[in-house]
């Protein structure tokens, strides 16, 4: 340091004093530890206590090697230095479990002896476990990719992923009928995935080669329901077209119709689907002529059509005539093993789509796993784009998710109760629980051995359990 002579125009040096020096060491974040030719500690700057765990007074006017040998850190590099005469490097473990970068350098009198050891130390565990984060990151994706593949159905229309018993049963059933002409009415809540179970179906079976056409009832008024239906002839009515209309069922010629909200259709229109499905013939809006229906007919709805029978809103023959079998799709909140598969597999969609390389942090799937995604597969489809679309870093973090869903991050209970009047099914609860140990577990050790002896467990118990929950957990 200096300051300038104005008188002269020279530098005149000015000295450090040793409490500034004292200070500047002190504020170093590495170690610096300086000993004598005996091996006294002779000085050590703070950071010693955030390695060691140790008051910088219990630490001057130690011998090193005692300090190895009763675990303070081992092994001792400037023993190393002692021995080699010259620089040395390696790593230490502390009593704790750090792990140390440590550097040794002699120094020397004019008589060439060896009189002080300056090492200089840094703290590598977080480098550590950073380096274990990536990998297990990597794992993780690699181990999700594999799982995406071996679950992907041969459908068109998307993916249709699944890991619950629930849609296991679904689809026990869809590969026994699949192949037959039985009509197939669909049961779920709204954005469960029927429109892509018809597809589905409809890819399974041997009209496969032909069309799948597909209209919402609930989409199109009443008067216009029919005509596209049925189709309609030059001149059948006011406004019609002059080449007419060949609607869904001649179309759906050797393939699949697909009736969405079936339960919304008129009393009218009722009685001229069940004529349809008894004669297998139907005629164009202002024709005489029959054509013949060859099609298999697959609906599906949201409502209860036994209760709509009783009120007189749903024919009961034509509810037996589309019921040849009834599949009923589970809400996404009773399948909560299916929320990790299909929200990695929408991240992996829409990272291709929009070339990008997002990942959930642990506390999104916490959230995910809580939300009663009244929306099912669809809100969660939405939600997945929108998030990737909108998080500014590679980690999609709470604060990216829409704001009525928001509110459930840093909630550690996962609620065994779904309300005031729910109770999961034990077989369900008692997964919940589990995983909820295993996240307790895995943030506090980050390892299957201690994992393992911590709940009581054989090591590859803990690692398979990990390997099915960590998806939920990983990074809170």
């Amino acid at each position: 340091m200096g300051k300038k002579d104005c008188s002269t125009g020279t530098i005149q040096e000015e000295h450090i004093s040793w409490d500034e020096f004292y200070s500047i060491l002190n504020s170093i974040y590495d170690e610096i530890l300086i000993t004598d030719s005996k091996g006294i500690i002779r000085f050590v700057n703070k950071a010693c206590e955030r390695l060691y765990r140790i008051k910088i007074d219990k630490l001057i006017g130690r011998n090193v090697m005692e300090l190895e040998r009763e675990g303070v850190f081992s092994p001792s590099v400037t023993a190393q230095v002692f021995r080699s005469k010259s620089v040395e490097s390696g790593i230490q473990t502390t009593s704790d479990g750090r792990k140390i970068l440590v550097t040794g350098i002699p120094i020397f009198n004019e008589a060439d002896e060896l009189t002080q050891v300056v090492c200089n130390s840094r703290d590598l565990s977080e480098l550590i476990s950073l380096r274990q984060e990536i990998e297990e990151k990597n794992r993780l994706i690699q181990h999700f990719t594999q799982e995406i593949r071996r679950l992907k159905t041969n459908n068109i229309n998307g993916l249709m992923l699944y890991a619950s018993s629930q849609m296991e049963e679904v689809f026990n059933i869809v590969r026994k009928v699949a192949p037959s002409d039985l009509n197939v009415l669909l049961l779920g809540e709204s954005g469960v995935g029927k429109t892509m179970m018809a597809n589905i179906i409809h890819d399974m079976s041997d009209r496969k080669g032909g069309p799948f056409q597909v209209i919402n009832c609930s989409a199109i008024p009443e008067s216009l329901l029919e005509s596209e239906l049925f189709g309609y002839v030059k001149g059948a009515f006011t406004g019609a077209t002059t080449q007419g209309k060949t609607g869904l069922f001649e179309s759906a010629r050797g393939g699949t119709v697909f009736l969405d909200e079936i339960g919304d259709i008129s009393p009218q229109l009722q009685v001229k689907l069940l004529q349809v499905l008894q004669d297998r013939k139907f005629r164009k809006i202002g024709d005489v002529t029959e054509i013949s229906a060859d099609f298999r007919l697959v609906t599906a709805t949201n409502q209860d059509l036994e209760t709509k029978i009783k009120n007189h809103q749903f024919r009961e023959d034509l509810y037996y005539r589309i019921n040849g079998i009834s599949i009923s799709i589970a809400s996404l909140r009773n399948r909560i093993e299916d929320i990790g598969i299909l929200s990695h597999a929408y991240l992996e969609q829409f990272n291709k789509k929009y070339k990008s390389n997002k990942q959930f942090s642990g506390e999104v799937l916490d959230v995910f796993y809580q939300y009663g995604w009244p929306g099912n597969i669809r809100e969660l489809k939405s939600v997945v784009e929108r998030t990737c679309l909108v998080a500014d870093s590679d980690l999609i973090e709470a604060v990216d998710l829409p704001e009525n869903m928001r509110k459930y991050a840093n909630k550690r209970n996962r609620h065994l109760r779904g309300g005031d009047d729910k109770i999961y099914p034990l077989k369900q609860a008692v997964e919940m629980v589990e995983r909820e140990l295993f996240a307790a577990a895995y943030n506090k050790h980050r390892s299957t051995y201690k994992v393992a002896k911590l709940l009581g467990i054989s090591q590859a118990t803990a690692h398979r359990k990990l390997q099915k929950y960590i998806d939920q957990f990983k990074n809170e």
